[in-house]
């Protein structure tokens, strides 16, 4: 009985199971949600970071995280540094904001 257990709990110590963090999520798939409602469309959540406050946009990715969409910008200050934010994509608030110099 001893060894049967041993063995099942190093067969459990060598399953890999997938993590959801950080998978891209495709544009069809994000028209398809902003279309239902489910998330605020890029140009809204834009409008809400104008360039104005965090400078000039230089790149935009989606991606879902345990189950939430996130919106990932980065942005050119006057200053040369550059802000990356990351937003919510269903309510737009803001979840994170990073500046490399």
């Amino acid at each position: 009985m001893k060894t049967m257990f041993l063995f099942l709990v190093l067969v459990a110590g060598t399953i890999n199971f997938p993590v959801q963090a950080g998978k891209d999520i495709s544009q069809s798939e994000i028209r398809k949600l902003v279309n239902r409602g489910e998330l605020l469309s890029l140009e809204t959540i834009i409008s809400m970071y104008p360039e104005k406050k965090y400078g000039k946009l230089l790149d935009l990715e989606a991606e879902r995280d345990h189950g939430t969409v996130i919106y990932e910008m980065e942005f050119l200050r006057k200053d040369g540094a550059i802000i990356e934010l990351k937003v919510n994509a269903r309510n737009g608030s803001l979840l994170e904001l990073e500046v490399e110099d």
